[in-house]
């Protein structure tokens, strides 16, 4: 009886242990998904999953704009960096497309170039402003210095047109840009982006 109570002790232990086993990751208890089928990819390489607006049109728009802008003389010709504020880029296509994440890398390049200086924009002037009060209230100074003027305002639009028969799909894309002085209202310099993409008709559609 004893014998009996021991060997089923033995084999439960023995089932316990392999199931751990087949639970436990090579990589140890740090390791979470090791069977998952996700893996990652090349972030430059070109994007047509489908004919949406996708992560290569984003990198190339922004890529083209930002050479674009630094050619211009009000920039290059610039006595010192001027200060750029960018406003909002209108979607005005049929789909979702995240105008911030464009000039969001606009402006990185802007700024990593060295040639141009930005100003908080619309978006995030409101944490600026409780800076600004936290800093009053937090020292003894009695005034502090004025946000500066925009030399120049960035704003644009995101245009598309589509159209499909039934065999093809095709969907334009337009990506305007304009650089404006915000005291006299003058566009000083503008450009464009454009990108079309076709697609063929698969068995269960588009």
């Amino acid at each position: 009886m004893h014998y009996t109570i021991k060997t089923s002790l033995l084999l439960a232990a023995s089932a316990t242990a392999i199931l751990m086993s087949g639970c436990a990751t090579p990589g140890g208890a740090g390791m979470v998904g090791y069977d998952s089928k996700v893996k990652y990819g090349d972030a430059k390489a070109v994007e047509t999953v489908t004919a949406d607006f996708g992560s290569s049109d984003l990198q190339s728009t922004a890529e083209s704009m930002t050479q674009s802008l630094l050619e211009t003389r009000y920039i290059t010709k610039a006595a010192q960096a001027p200060k750029v504020r960018l406003r909002t880029v209108n979607n005005l296509t049929y789909e979702h497309i995240d105008t911030k994440a464009i000039t969001d890398k606009i402006r990185i390049k802007l700024l990593k170039s060295g040639q141009v200086r930005f100003l908080a924009d619309k978006a995030n002037l409101g944490e600026v402003a409780d800076e600004r009060d936290l800093t009053t209230s937090a020292t003894t100074k009695t005034q502090l210095k004025a946000m500066s003027d925009a030399d120049y305002i960035i704003t644009g639009n995101v245009r598309s047109i589509k159209k499909a028969n039934d065999t093809v799909q095709d969907v334009y894309y337009n990506i305007s840009l304009e650089l404006v002085d915000p005291q006299s209202g003058e566009i000083v310099w503008a450009d464009e982006k454009e990108i079309r993409k076709v697609t063929s008709k698969s068995s269960v559609g588009w």
